[in-house]
């Protein structure tokens, strides 16, 4: 299985870049609204002593030869408790600060998620995160690089806490924006072929998990994360637990039905299946895979089929999908369809081998070509485009690259003709 590159790191340069950039920010001209008030008599966080407040006033007028407003002063302290290693006490400046702020709002947002997801307050973090995002989508006004890196550190949230459908549609933007780097151009075409539950992600997801314990998400994921390490007995205790909190949480509930379809117990799997809403096209991919292949094994097998095939239009390249409407087929005896299925799923197989060739060597041009050849031969047009295009800003001028481009292209737009 093709292995993610190193976990999610926090470059030193980038975090110098936002600190310098919130700093420099200060010094623009004074913006007179509603909330340009003195920091006379008005509340600042409880940490916040009177004498860091006078020290605060004291710099940023001999800074900037102007006396500061509250919000000068609570971002120039959120600045300096980061170079002073109190991050805690960072963060609780930086959320006085308004995302609507002209001025300092979306810095605010970037530096407060970042400095929670380094105290790996993920929810937290994520809610700025996407604050962020959602603000300057809408209106942009951060520089670019501060907002890709957040949707980077957004994406690294999700895929801990192994929510690949949600990493899905934050990716999907960032394909149609033209924005992808090569991991994320991977991860959105073949997005349940990298492995994700190492010792690095585990290590993120047990601090996510000591920080915030009692997070239904994160708990799900660590269940989840039990699971693949053989501890079915605290996955079963962990996820029964948010299932009990969350009845209506199909994430939480598909985790739980995996745990006891490994558990060998039975009676208990048929009941949790067997209760839930009929099948919906919002499904959790985990939870299609497990009703496609309890209708299989119980000679549902229409239901079977109708649960893989909706898999694969979520995730066009899942194995599971794959193999699972091949046992459903071969039950109903369909020979031919059967054959074109099985040669499917044996190209699936030769791509995620492939993959790995990208990983070892992500900015050669030919470790993507035997990839994209595979998507020409087995019909992933939208993927081996998606590649394609990417792989030609590294070879402009590459003629395999270029005829590759021309022909899913010209099949594409056949296929959207009929």
């Amino acid at each position: 299985m093709a292995t993610k590159r190193k976990i999610f790191s926090q470059p030193r340069h980038i975090w110098l870049s936002a600190l310098i950039l919130s700093l420099l920010v200060l010094g623009v001209v004074t913006i007179r609204s509603s909330w340009d008030q003195p920091s006379e008599n008005v509340q600042f966080p409880d940490v916040v002593t009177s004498r860091d407040i006078e020290h605060a006033r004291e710099m940023f007028e001999l800074r900037y030869n102007r006396k500061g407003n509250r919000l000068d002063h609570l971002s120039w302290l959120a600045e300096w408790y980061l170079t002073r290693d109190r991050l805690a006490d960072a963060v609780l400046c930086f959320a006085e600060i308004p995302t609507s702020h002209p001025q300092y709002g979306r810095m605010a947002r970037y530096q407060q998620g970042r400095t929670l997801l380094t105290l790996h307050r993920a929810a937290e973090a994520e809610q700025q995160f996407r604050e962020l995002i959602a603000a300057d989508e809408a209106s942009p006004q951060i520089e670019p690089r501060f907002l890709v890196d957040a949707r980077q550190r957004l994406r690294h949230i999700l895929e801990v806490e192994l929510r690949f459908e949600e990493r899905q549609r934050l990716l999907t933007g960032v394909i149609a924006r033209d924005e992808a780097d090569d991991f994320e151009t991977i991860a959105f075409c073949f997005p349940s072929h990298l492995r994700w539950n190492g010792p690095d992600a585990t290590r993120w997801l047990e601090e996510f998990h000591a920080a915030d314990p009692n997070d239904a998400k994160i708990n799900v994921a660590l269940g989840r994360y039990r699971i693949g390490q053989g501890k079915l007995g605290e996955a079963r205790e962990i996820l029964e637990a948010v299932v009990q909190q969350h009845p209506d949480d199909l994430w939480a509930m598909s985790a739980l039905i995996a745990c006891l379809n490994d558990t060998g117990d039975p009676d208990e799997l048929s009941r949790r299946l067997e209760s839930l809403p009929p099948q919906a096209d919002d499904d959790p991919w985990l939870l299609l895979a497990l009703r496609g292949r309890y209708a299989v094994q119980n000679g549902q097998l229409e239901q079977g089929i109708a649960a893989f095939e909706l898999l694969l239009k979520q995730d066009r390249t899942s194995t599971e999908g794959w193999s699972g409407l091949l046992s459903a087929i071969s039950a109903i005896k369909d020979e031919a369809r059967r054959k074109q299925i099985l040669k499917m799923t044996a190209g699936i197989g030769r791509i995620q081998n492939n993959l790995g060739k990208i990983f070892r060597r992500a900015d050669d041009p030919e470790s993507y070509l035997s990839v994209i050849e595979l998507c020409e031969e087995f019909g992933f047009d939208n993927e081996g485009l998606l590649l394609a295009k990417f792989v030609s800003k590294l070879a402009p001028d590459n003629p395999k690259v270029q005829a590759a481009c021309e022909l899913f292209q010209s099949r594409l737009s056949a296929t959207d003709k009929h």
